[in-house]
């Protein structure tokens, strides 16, 4: 607590989400604006480690809607290499500009997933985060969901990503994930191998969003306008 507020984001970070009740949005816009290391170790601290204090659920409640249909025959092989997030269904997570993830194979079916984004700060300036998951099949018999795991902002999250369709260039999936018991969070981007998708694919993923009850003409699309990738 004490290097918290000798650092002046830590601080900031931690004032500002004291003014946002159950916002959410508010929330996210104070957190990605002043995180850094010493905010991370601090809510590591007192939320993870020690449970000094737990974070609110948001108001209302997220109830995760898991499509059903997935893809049987997915590889999780497939996903190495770097991809771009090109739509995106949450804008809370999903709508970041300049989103590239690398997938890099740790072992045989444990890959590391390093994502890179750009956030709009509350000061006006655009702040390069980073956040790095831990990737593996959920099991055996369900080749078409994957189990993302990390520490982000100093808590331990686990989400469930449903692969919805994919080819050699693109991946249609949807997560679920939790931050506690009762913290739920869900979302559902497109993986592209390119910043860009031709129609004959944006075609065919409105049709596998309808089918698994998703409004594709909902998608953000994130910007790759002067990125540095």
């Amino acid at each position: 607590m004490k290097d918290c507020f000798e650092d002046s984001d830590c601080k900031n970070a931690m004032l500002c989400i004291t003014g946002c009740g159950t916002n959410q949005t508010c929330e996210f816009d104070c957190l990605y604006s002043y995180e850094n290391n010493i905010f991370d170790n601090f809510m590591k601290c007192i939320v993870t480690d020690y449970k000094c204090m737990a974070i609110p659920p948001p108001n209302p409640p997220v109830t995760c809607h898991r499509p059903t249909k997935i893809a049987t025959s997915f590889d999780i092989e497939s996903i190495k290499g770097t991809w771009y997030i090109v739509r995106g269904k949450n804008p809370l997570y999903d709508c970041f500009n300049c989103q590239n993830t690398t997938f890099v194979r740790a072992q045989q079916g444990l890959f590391s997933a390093e994502e890179h984004f750009d956030v709009n700060a509350i000061d006006g300036t655009i702040k390069h985060r980073t956040v790095v998951d831990t990737v593996t099949q959920w099991n055996a018999t369900a080749p078409g969901i994957l189990k993302y795991s990390s520490i982000q902002m100093g808590h331990k999250t686990t989400s469930e990503w449903r692969i919805l369709d994919f080819a050699e260039d693109y991946i249609f999936t949807y997560y679920c994930g939790s931050i506690s018991a009762d913290y739920f969070f869900e979302g559902s981007v497109v993986y592209s191998k390119s910043t860009t998708l031709s129609s004959s694919i944006i075609s065919r993923l409105q049709s596998v969003a309808t089918d698994a009850g998703l409004d594709f003409s909902s998608y953000c699309q994130p910007s790759y306008n002067n990125c540095n990738i």
